[in-house]
């Protein structure tokens, strides 16, 4: 028998904030993962073709925003941009994707660059489609759109007169070389979602909102250069909306971008799916892969300690367990020689005699040293802040037999927020009073912020199995960067 690779698709929902999403998904777990995010007046029903073409190589998700598809919003929901991201945003955390090739188109740009500004870590690399950040790639058509805010006469009334089946057609039709090769499927669809109950007053208050996206193409473009994530960038040459310099742009913050321009128009998979999908593989299969991390954990004998490093082990992390005998935690030449080759530390130690800040000292100037640039440093509660200005270190029922090290720990943490050396590091605190005994359940809040975190009762407790997976989590994502974080349910 011929052997025919054509992948199974599921089709989903995911509770997100009292939004059920629907999505699409297949292709193999372990795959490379690709985040699909379609344009207007789509769905992720235009990605078919593309998840029947790339299904066997990669996973493939691609979500209906709220307004569109078959995703069902509750009434009153406020449909803004920001909004839509957030949704995306906890479509992303629902299914657990710590990192992904980000495909944008159209719409999919505004949602993908707030996504990818909030959560740098998630982005592998970026497929831009006709999905403008820049002034250049704004036709007047697009400029005259964007003009359309609330307050302005008339606007609504302009919105509504492009969500009509004439127009919807054009923006597949319109610049294309073979308009046979366009199949009406496509325009179909999404007039029978346009004319759905409700739904076009979701996009004329989402058309209203776009000048919020123009007002972040600064924003967006030095994300861009911060970042310098690897780019692909696929653009229908003759689209009305983003003509052609909106591709070339991408080129100034990202010189090493890989630019392709088709003789089509806004929505070039239609036309040249063919062309397009080796050029997605090719790219994709480029990206690194990703690699077993190795870390360093100091104390990896204490309760804590020990703890994450198992944890991280779990994780498929590499892990070198020292402790007193094999690392001088207060000697920088000691550190030096024993974390040199890892990725990042892990320090979770106590002692006598100011061990705590002394340490702290020693590694911002030994790490750099070492060529290791990232450290997680396990401190105490008693610095959390149970007032302004008010911690819990310094109220007179604190604890002593738990004094000394809280005070240690308190000054640790100044120590690295006086310091400027280039180190990323990240401190933790766990709940001033209850981190108990128990497993990971993998759901926890973690936050950057100088006060507990605490549940409706008001109460601030984590288990132990917990806490050292948000610290394996704080290290895979690359998060809390020079900020103490605390951990709580």
């Amino acid at each position: 028998m011929a052997v025919v690779n054509v992948p199974h698709v599921r089709h989903r929902f995911a509770e997100v904030d009292g939004v059920r999403v629907f999505y699409r998904e297949t292709g193999p777990a372990h795959a490379p993962v690709l985040l699909l995010l379609h344009g207007f007046p789509s769905a992720s029903h235009q990605f078919r073709r593309l998840m029947d073409a790339l299904g066997g190589r990669y996973r493939m998700i691609a979500p209906d925003y709220p307004g569109f598809g078959h995703t069902e919003a509750p009434e009153g929901f406020v449909y803004s941009f920001d909004r839509l991201a957030d949704i995306v945003e906890g479509f992303v955390e629902s299914l657990e994707l710590n990192g992904f090739v980000l495909y944008a188109f159209d719409f999919g740009g505004p949602v993908g660059f707030r996504l990818a500004t909030r959560h740098p870590e998630w982005i592998a690399g970026l497929i831009i489609q006709n999905a403008n950040a820049y002034d250049d790639g704004m036709s007047e058509m697009a400029r005259g759109m964007a003009a359309n805010m609330p307050g302005v006469a008339g606007a609504a009334e302009n919105v509504r007169q492009i969500l009509e089946l004439p127009v919807t057609r054009s923006q597949y039709e319109g610049g294309t070389s073979d308009p046979e090769l366009i199949a009406p499927d496509g325009w179909t669809l999404d007039q029978h979602f346009l004319d759905a109950l409700g739904r076009k007053d979701a996009q004329v208050e989402l058309a209203l909102n776009y000048h919020s996206n123009v007002e972040l193409y600064p924003v967006w473009q030095q994300w861009l250069r911060d970042h310098r994530p690897p780019t692909l960038v696929l653009w229908g040459r003759n689209d009305a909306f983003f003509p052609e310099p909106g591709a070339h742009a991408y080129r100034r913050d990202l010189p090493d971008a890989r630019v392709h321009l088709f003789d089509t128009g806004h929505f070039a998979l239609e036309e040249n799916l063919p062309e397009i999908a080796p050029l997605i593989a090719d790219f994709v299969d480029s990206l690194p892969q990703e690699k077993t991390m190795k870390i360093a954990v100091i104390g990896a004998r204490g309760n804590l300690g020990s703890v994450v490093a198992r944890a991280a082990l779990a994780r498929g992390f590499e892990v070198t367990a020292l402790d007193r005998g094999t690392v001088d935690v207060t000697d920088p030449a000691s550190v030096k020689d024993a974390v040199a080759g890892h990725d990042a530390v892990v320090v979770a130690i106590k002692g006598a005699d100011r061990l705590v800040p002394r340490g702290a000292a020693a590694l911002l100037d030994a790490l750099p040293l070492a060529g290791v640039d990232r450290l997680v440093f396990l401190g105490g509660g008693g610095s959390l802040q149970y007032a302004p200005g008010q911690r819990f270190v310094d109220s007179p029922d604190f604890p002593d037999q738990y004094l000394e090290t809280a005070r240690d720990q308190s000054e640790a943490l100044e120590i690295f927020r006086a310091s400027d050396a280039p180190v990323r590091w990240s401190y933790v605190s766990p709940p001033p009073v209850h981190l108990v005994p128990g497993e990971a359940t993998g759901s926890y809040r973690a936050e950057a912020r100088d006060t507990p975190i605490t549940d409706g009762d008001g109460e601030s407790r984590i288990s132990v199995g917990d806490y050292a997976h948000a610290i394996v989590d704080a290290l895979e994502r690359g998060s809390f960067i020079r900020e103490r974080f605390t951990v709580a349910y």
